[in-house]
């Protein structure tokens, strides 16, 4: 059986690989031994490859859906129902997730699947096998005589490290300046603006240190030296982990450098040394605001002290900080905004994001929108389109409120609203892998991090234009 998967953003700023097509495919290989993979990544593929794919016969494709990717999503299934009618094609993702059923209004696709998609998959296949009872698949959605079929959601992996590495030999490795592995899926905390929790229902599960190690081991053999990114949610939540973790990389004296999202509060001095000597050099805190009441309204369970403490401890472990805010949380107003800018501007951060929030189907964000506000656009995927990105105003808040509070992070040169690809971006995503593969560790290290200041002191702005 031959399966096509395709992962569109071709447009986005990040080449990237898609881990959980490895992983879908990863999975599906193991329970189905005959079945043939082929990935195309519209991002880094060439115009002949993405050509020779749709030539190709499949007997199922299925897409990722993210929503800043959905007109080309709706592109891609199009096409393929032109040059291949009869291929079954199946949607899967975050976004499906968030949107369910919605997602055949634009797409004539065949299945979809929700939730946690390796087995969903998989047992898909066997159903076109004739194996499999359509009705008894959990976490799918399909048609059915004119109809759309919601079956039961399916439950979540218990045992993440039952899954097998996600299939990297499907990919061009050595098109994605960077390594990505995921080390947990999902959070125990429910911000009000974060789908994850949905997606995720407020699991968080992790994989055990000696086996990320494995994989990471596995990378840099196969497919040379890369910084890692390492993609979770929130990679502290468990210290005793994270001190496992580093130091069975420091005993194995591999040399690498990675980089995280943190939750601040969480980490300790010991922790961040730790995570330092074992080639930690950048961390990525969502702050969201400096005011207090706002974070408490948005269920962060933090303050702006202890972020502002788990920032110093970063700082003086000599890891480089992100921090990340968002404009128009509820109860948010210009004023709170200016108190987060002027936090920005007196902290130890590194580097400083502000975007406007976006409401989610399923989270309190979009329920305030919907009972507080007004929404301006109640399709998710056309956020991305919106040029400032505010998508709804409430009376504490109005728009031309909003606008001015995007204007004076703009001014900070903290604002971003866009994630296009870039030739500059690309340059120096590619250069510095380049240089990590072929410097010695310790000089690399000691050009990198100065490299990447310069280049978003002098070049972000114009990037992000």
């Amino acid at each position: 059986m031959k399966i096509g998967l395709i992962f569109p953003n071709k447009d986005k700023k990040d080449k990237t690989i898609h881990v959980g097509l490895g992983y879908i495919a990863s999975y599906a290989r193991m329970v189905h031994p005959d079945a043939e993979f082929s990935v195309l990544d519209t991002r880094v593929s060439t115009k002949n490859e993405i050509r020779q794919f749709y030539q190709s016969h499949f007997d199922l494709i299925g897409i990722t859906v993210l929503s800043p990717a959905y007109y080309e999503v709706v592109q891609v299934v199009n096409l393929i129902r032109s040059v291949r009618p009869g291929t079954p094609i199946c949607l899967g993702g975050a976004y499906v997730t968030t949107i369910m059923e919605e997602i055949f209004k634009e797409t004539p696709a065949d299945f979809a699947v929700y939730g946690e998609g390796e087995i969903t998959f998989s047992e898909l296949i066997s159903h076109l096998k004739g194996e499999t009872e359509i009705s008894k698949i959990k976490g799918l959605i399909y048609k059915s005589d004119g109809r759309i079929i919601t079956n039961p959601a399916r439950e979540q992996i218990k045992d993440l490290d039952s899954i097998p590495y996600p299939a990297y030999d499907l990919f061009k490795m050595n098109r994605y300046p960077m390594h990505r592995i995921v080390t947990s899926r999902g959070c125990p905390f429910k911000c009000v603006f974060c789908n994850s929790s949905s997606i995720w229902l407020g699991n968080w599960r992790k994989r055990e240190p000696e086996l990320i190690v494995e994989e990471i081991e596995y990378l840099m053999k196969k497919y040379k030296k890369k910084t890692f990114f390492f993609n979770d949610n929130s990679f502290n939540i468990d210290l005793n982990r994270v001190e496992k973790l580093c130091r069975i990389i420091l005993d194995k004296k591999l040399r690498f450098l990675w980089t995280t999202p943190v939750r601040a509060e969480l980490i300790t001095k010991e922790i961040a040394q730790l995570m330092k000597r074992s080639g930690c050099y950048n961390v990525g805190i969502g702050v969201e605001s400096a005011n207090n009441a706002i974070l408490r309204t948005m269920k962060k369970n933090t303050t702006i002290e202890a972020t502002q403490r788990g920032i110093r401890i970063f700082k003086e472990a000599g890891i480089e900080v992100l921090g990340q805010f968002v404009i128009g949380s509820p109860g948010d107003t210009l004023e709170s905004v200016k108190e987060s800018i002027e936090f920005a501007k007196q902290s130890d951060l590194d580097f400083v994001m502000f975007y406007s929030v976006l409401p989610y189907k399923s989270t309190e964000q979009w329920d305030y929108v919907l009972t507080s506000g007004t929404l301006f656009n109640n399709k998710i995927h056309a956020y991305h389109r919106t040029k400032p990105r505010i998508v709804f105003e409430t009376p504490e808040f109005s728009y031309n409120d909003r606008l001015k509070a995007v204007k004076l992070a703009e001014e900070e040169g903290y604002y971003s609203d866009s994630n296009q690809k870039n030739f500059l971006y690309d340059f120096g995503k590619d250069l510095a892998c380049w240089l990590q593969q072929y410097l010695p560790d310790k000089l690399f290290r000691y050009i990198y991090v100065p490299m990447k200041r310069i280049y978003r002191n002098n070049l972000w702005k114009k990037i992000d234009k």
